[in-house]
């Protein structure tokens, strides 16, 4: 009997502090804006043909896009496209996959991130094997300042970007695949709670 009396005093204790706060106070403990960490990958498939001269280079160029609006992460959080305040680029990752051709291909490229349309910055991938950076499994890392990229894709709700240079040692087939990490500030609608 001891045991039930305590448990009952309990949820009593709890329900009276409960009905006690007032609804302007319960809005104050539940946060207006909630930060998510989400990843998009996009796969680009680079072809170049062969050439008479091996040191030939052969122009290589592939484009990708990612909509925030339609990632699953987002969209369960967001209604409208407003509740977006910021979009802010964590790391953009990329690794060369499903490499087929001549071993010693190598490539002089750049990966460029939208900052507006026909705009983009430009960051120097490193001069690369395809054969062995996909037998490794090299993961690389694009460093510098996404700032200016931030505050456009905050603004669009789109990032997009272009991986373009040359190879040489043609020809080859490969895959990069790249994947961009992005925190996500987040308004949340007190009503659809």
């Amino acid at each position: 009997m001891p045991l039930i009396m305590k448990r009952f005093s309990l949820v009593t204790v709890l329900l009276i502090a409960v009905f006690n706060f007032s609804c302007d106070e319960l809005e104050e403990l539940v946060p207006d804006e909630i930060d998510i960490t989400t990843s998009y990958v996009s796969n680009l498939n680079i072809s170049s043909a062969m050439t008479n001269d091996p040191d030939e280079s052969v122009m290589i160029q592939e484009s990708f896009a990612f909509d925030f609006l339609n990632n699953s992460d987002v969209t369960e959080h967001v209604g409208t496209p407003e509740q977006i305040k910021r979009i802010e680029i964590v790391s953009v990752k990329y690794e060369y996959k499903n490499f087929s051709g001549n071993v010693d291909a190598s490539s002089n490229c750049s990966l460029g991130l939208a900052r507006g349309f026909m705009s983009l910055d430009f960051f120097e991938v490193t001069d690369t094997n395809f054969a062995e950076a996909d037998l490794f499994g090299t993961l690389f890392t694009l460093s510098g300042d996404y700032s200016q990229v931030n505050d456009y894709v905050s603004d669009s709700k789109l990032f997009g970007g272009v991986y373009t240079g040359s190879s040489t040692h043609n020809p080859v087939d490969f895959t990069v695949e790249v994947t961009v990490t992005a925190r996500l500030t987040l308004e949340i609608n007190l009503d659809d709670l």
